[in-house]
């Protein structure tokens, strides 16, 4: 996504900072109400397929209407994650298939149309993601376990992502360094925030692989390890086996409206994250 702003080194951090108070803010101005009106804990546990938002709903403001109402806020937001979700999810794909590190990655790194256009999309990338998160959602027909699986994975996933960059920093060989000219320096401070971070997303990644009860069965156990695990060796036996002599590791991002140095990119970043 950073390709497609015109200064990814102000404009990308910048909406990283905004989105924690303005997703504090109206987080908090939608759960304070719930929970002073909060219904029955138990009638909302015994809901059937565990899903309670529009039983509470229709509870709290005493009425099916009411509750309809409600619940449709709920998808709007879930409509504008939706897209947000899968233009990031299509982006990602495309810039995988475009350094060919997924199988048939000519066919995915195809940008429809005449590539001088700034407003195309890549629209093989989009479907092949959105076909995927199809069928991921299938998966709860079959088991509710490894649909949490599954869904609880992206967290761990995130919190990866996020602990990466941050290790470069902090045991790179020219560490912290490349980031002394960052528009969002933190200057000496930086040091002792980016081992926070990486303090923090290590322990959520922890806790969020632990069960959510105890004692712990088949059913109850957080699969969403495995599924990491899983996928990590998949993609590492993929890298070795398949793609390790044609895989290509850009050192610039090339884009009609964007060049830029992927560690200057990413120096940029990190201070912020």
């Amino acid at each position: 996504m950073s390709e497609e702003v015109r200064h990814p080194a102000i404009q990308v951090p910048q909406a990283i900072a905004y989105s924690i108070p303005i997703g504090t803010i109206s987080g908090l101005l939608f759960l304070l109400p719930i929970v002073f009106t909060l219904p029955d804990i138990q009638t909302l546990l015994a809901v059937p397929g565990g899903q309670p938002i529009g039983v509470m709903f229709t509870l709290i403001m005493g009425s099916k209407s009411g509750g309809f109402g409600m619940w449709f806020i709920i998808f709007g937001i879930g409509l504008f994650c939706a897209i947000s979700i899968c233009c990031a999810a299509s982006r990602g794909t495309w810039s995988f298939a475009r350094d060919k590190a997924i199988p048939f990655h000519h066919i995915f790194s195809r940008i429809s149309g005449d590539a001088s256009d700034a407003s195309l999309v890549p629209f093989n990338a989009h479907l092949l993601s959105t076909t995927i998160q199809l069928l991921l959602g299938l998966i709860y027909l079959g088991s509710s376990a490894a649909f949490n699986a599954f869904v609880g994975v992206g967290v761990i996933c995130l919190g990866a992502s996020y602990a990466m960059p941050i290790a470069i920093l902090l045991f790179g060989k020219e560490g912290r360094k490349q980031v002394r000219e960052a528009p969002f320096s933190l200057g000496r401070w930086g040091w002792w925030l980016n081992v926070a971070a990486f303090l923090w997303l290590s322990l959520e990644i922890v806790l969020f692989s632990m069960p959510a009860v105890i004692p712990v069965d088949r059913v109850s156990m957080n699969y969403a390890s495995v599924v990491f695990v899983g996928f990590a060796v998949i993609s590492a036996g993929w890298y070795f086996i398949s793609t390790s002599a044609q895989i290509t590791f850009p050192t610039r991002l090339t884009s009609t409206i964007l060049q830029v140095d992927v560690t200057t990119l990413l120096a940029h970043l990190i201070p912020v994250i």
